[in-house]
């Protein structure tokens, strides 16, 4: 094991001191920035001690342990509250992973070359919407690599969630009451695709007529019989702050109705303890929640990457945790080495249940990765946690058709109702009922899933 170079206590101080200035720099050694830039790895932009559990606790723990109840409080101070519970009390299991560095096996490689292209090409104009310095709608990648301001860390989650032109997400949910046993089960089939900022579809970056939106979400459910058909499409509009239309299609009345604003903070089926307002942690337009700032900065156990099961049948995890010892996913966390943390609140929803959401964005990739959302009273109540991979196809690995070799993807989410105690957990499958395969950047998902007509089509 090396000695680390740094006294006792250094990054804590230094990224304290950097909070309380609201200094946002990322990198502690150099511009974080300006090493991705050179060959896409962030290491040397951190001192040892940032890079590896063992170092950071002193050999107390290591790559490959098991964190569970007995030695959770060693890492306390890295884990967000909802998830030290979990392990703490609920039985919730999680193995060490070593720290990606490689920033390539992190986000989409066009996605990080139009980042580091198009640098300073875009700002946020007065009516808070971001756009190129000519007014034009953003363009591609990440729009604020460096940000300066808690709304440009939000921003660079909101413009692109995948960070692809578009993907289709085959999803299997499991809800649980609070020991784990499953209540519910769904399956269901989403499309994520992006009208502007495109990388790899043509026409890019824009696609033709859609230049006023930002993206279209489209989801239809596979299973269980007695909701299959039921089918969702969300339009957004470019501006963010405007509500996107959000519509619904019911196999029962053959029918397209519109949801109310509310049910953006409402499970839609039963059982369902994650809302829509909270996909990739923030699921609304940016500009209808606000109020947004810096709360800390600082290392972080969580699970950007290792978590894709790729030998396991539909790529399904193993569970722990819980009375029924299946209430979680058997998840992998990695020493994070710089995070922002940012709240927000819903200045547009008067009769919204939550006061806040507190999210921890990973500051090299500003990609999400743990959530805490409280109530109206200001106590927590959810936590919406997910991890992601690098999927990569390798010699006698099950590989259905349509799936490419290797591509960038979110493996798991955990939606913890922390008052009730109940859990929605969901996974990224190969395929669901249907022969729905995973799949990025395909040009027929669009009339295939993200059209009025498409939805009401797959609801017959």
């Amino acid at each position: 094991m090396r000695s680390m170079k740094y006294t006792d206590g250094w990054t804590r101080r230094h990224f304290l001191e950097q909070t309380a200035k609201g200094i946002f720099a990322a990198g502690v050694l150099s511009p974080l920035i300006d090493v991705i830039g050179g060959d896409g790895n962030c290491e040397a932009a951190y001192p040892p001690e940032l890079l590896s559990i063992e170092l950071y606790t002193k050999g107390k723990l290591k790559t490959g342990d098991v964190l569970n109840a007995e030695n959770v409080d060693i890492v306390k101070d890295l884990l967000d509250p909802a998830a030290y519970w979990q392990i703490k009390h609920d039985g919730r299991l999680v193995d060490l992973a070593p720290t990606e560095t490689d920033l390539t096996r992190m986000m989409p490689l066009p996605y990080l070359k139009a980042t580091l292209a198009n640098q300073g090409k875009h700002k946020i104009f007065p009516d808070g919407n971001v756009n190129t310095l000519d007014g034009k709608p953003w363009i591609g990648g990440n729009p604020f690599p460096q940000p300066q301001s808690a709304a440009e860390v939000l921003w660079s989650n909101n413009l692109s969630w995948g960070k692809h032109d578009t993907q289709a997400h085959p999803v299997f949910e499991y809800d649980t009451d609070a020991d784990g046993n499953i209540l519910y089960e769904y399956a269901s089939y989403g499309v994520e695709w992006q009208t502007v900022g495109r990388l790899t579809l043509d026409p890019h970056p824009y696609m033709q007529g859609h230049e006023t939106q930002l993206r279209i979400g489209a989801a239809t459910m596979v299973a269980p019989e007695d909701v299959a058909g039921t089918g969702f499409l969300q339009v957004w509009e470019y501006d963010q702050r405007k509500l996107p239309g959000f519509y619904a299609y019911q196999p029962t009345t053959k029918r397209v109705r519109s949801y109310p604003v509310d049910q953006r903070f409402e499970p839609l089926f039963p059982g369902n303890t994650a809302f829509v307002t909270e996909i990739y942690m923030a699921g609304d337009p940016l500009l209808t929640w606000g109020n947004f700032k810096l709360v800390g900065k600082g290392p972080l156990l969580a699970g950007p990457h290792h978590n894709a099961d790729l030998d396991q049948p539909n790529w399904i995890h193993k569970t722990c945790g819980g009375k029924s010892g299946a209430k979680y996913w058997r998840t992998r966390m990695e020493l994070v080495p710089e995070t922002y943390i940012v709240e927000l609140e819903p200045t547009s929803y008067p009769r919204a249940p939550m006061s806040k959401k507190r999210i921890w964005f990973d500051a090299r990739t500003l990609y999400p990765m743990t959530m805490i959302s409280y109530d109206r009273q200001g106590k927590i109540w959810k936590q919406f946690e997910g991890g992601g991979d690098y999927y990569e196809r390798k010699p006698g690995m099950k590989w259905v058709e349509g799936t490419p070799d290797q591509f960038v993807s979110w493996a798991f989410t955990h939606a913890h109702d922390l008052q009730s105690n109940r859990m929605s957990r969901s996974y990224y499958a190969q395929t669901v009922p249907g022969g729905y395969p995973a799949t990025i950047d395909k040009a027929a998902l669009f009339n295939d899933f993200c059209t009025m007509e498409a939805l009401e089509r797959l609801g017959r």
